[in-house]
């Protein structure tokens, strides 16, 4: 199997241009080996990540059928990626055991909230409650909303059997925990929660739930040794580069990434966050979006083929499917007859590519040669070294968020007030 496959032929930028910021992508990638920002890197080669999650996932209670992740954004979009990338399509409605059915609110909204705890019992769920700094203002309304909940139907949750806690070395969550005498996860001090797929907080549901963890972290390990292999720091410090020269000399501050392949979407969602959370500082910053091929071909590509010229395309595109799905001999265009939906998914996307390349529009293709835990892996990898290498390009700290820390303040102001 070949790997994940970074084109740049079409990305509008020449390769000189991007060899001269190697000294500065070579002195980042040197400052996150000898920092603790450094850390979401170091723990993909940490096997005591992998054993702490296996122990956990075999000290589940029986009878447990469902497992909730209580956490938002970094928290919750990471594992909630890699169970719908590397489970099969509508999992929760044909899980065969020992598969557990997984949930993610990862928000507050109260009607869809009580609609997932209605299908719930207390006894055969298990609750992954993930916070970082365990002040997440969202996550502990969520927990003590879940427990009040089945006291209010008259059934008690069981506390120490059914709730296992990822939290840092210190806060409120961990005196919870502990005091409760809650199992415990680690999640690495000098680890954001967006960067933090490659712990616990990412991988645990998805363990519960079948997916081969070890795999995940193998193809992140093979990634991150491909990055290293040049001046460039292969097609990390490319895609970094490249991006951050598109928008600050070429104007191109809004960077699409179009998705072909329902499995990948929420990959995208994953990597909105890590790119606007990392970089959006100093009035600094490219603003991503997330499109799914070819539905928004129908809702944007109009907009893309004749608006402003003002954004970067991504490509991120999968070679071979798990299912093949046959078109009647008998249908019409003739061009359809007998194909199958995938020829037709990537006839669509050619063709987009295409048009946007005759509009003048610059494009990179990232392309899985199938979705499989390595080559995802390899792909938030990727997308995280990027991101932190296009901060120290940017001048600005990839790891911290001081916007989103001034909204918290602000809401707890409002409750207090």
């Amino acid at each position: 199997m070949s790997e994940l496959q970074v084109d740049l032929t079409h990305a509008g930028v020449p390769s000189a241009e991007l060899q001269s910021h190697a000294a500065s992508l070579g002195k980042a990638l040197a400052a996150l080996d000898e920092t603790p920002a450094g850390d979401f890197l170091r723990i993909v080669h940490s096997p005591a990540v992998l054993r702490e999650i296996r122990a956990c996932a075999k000290r589940r209670p029986p009878g447990v059928t469902d497992v909730v992740q209580l956490g938002i954004g970094g928290s919750s979009l990471g594992a909630q990626a890699l169970c719908t990338a590397l489970l099969p399509s509508r999992h929760n409605q044909f899980v065969r055991r020992p598969g557990l059915r997984f949930h993610f609110p990862d928000n507050i909204d109260p009607d869809s909230f009580a609609a997932l705890l209605r299908g719930l019992h207390p006894k055969r769920t298990l609750v992954h409650v993930v916070s970082k700094s365990g002040g997440t203002l969202e996550t502990q309304a969520q927990l003590h909303a879940l427990l009040e909940w089945f006291t209010h139907e008259g059934r008690r949750f069981p506390l120490r059997q059914n709730l296992v806690v990822t939290t840092g070395p210190d806060g409120s969550l961990r005196e919870f925990a502990e005091r409760e005498g809650l199992s415990i996860l680690h999640l690495p001090e000098h680890v954001p929660g967006r960067y933090s797929v490659f712990t616990a907080s990412g991988l645990l549901v998805p363990a519960l739930c079948g997916v081969p963890v070890g795999r995940i972290l193998k193809g992140a390990r093979e990634m991150e040794a491909r990055c290293r292999q040049d001046s460039m720091l292969g097609p990390a410090g490319q895609l970094a580069a490249l991006h951050f020269l598109q928008d600050r000399e070429q104007g191109r501050s809004i960077h699409v990434e179009l998705i072909y392949a329902d499995a990948l979407l929420l990959l995208g969602a994953w990597f909105r966050q890590l790119w606007a959370e990392s970089l959006g500082k100093k009035k600094r910053g490219p603003t991503p979006v997330v499109a799914r091929g070819t539905t928004d071909q129908h809702s944007q590509l109009q907009l893309y083929m004749e608006g402003p010229d003002d954004k970067l395309y991504t490509f991120l595109c999968v070679d071979r499917f798990r299912s093949r799905v046959r078109i009647s001999k008998r249908a019409t265009p003739a061009s359809l007859a007998g194909r199958d939906l995938g020829d037709i998914f990537a006839a669509e996307a050619r063709g987009t590519q295409q048009a946007l390349l005759e509009r003048g529009r610059p494009l990179i293709e990232i392309r899985l040669p199938r979705v499989s835990p390595e080559a995802v892996g390899g792909l938030l990898l990727l997308q995280q070294l990027q991101t932190a290498l296009a901060g120290a390009l940017y001048g600005v700290d990839p790891f911290t968020q001081p916007g989103v820390e001034a909204g918290k303040r602000a809401a707890l102001d409002i409750l207090a007030g």
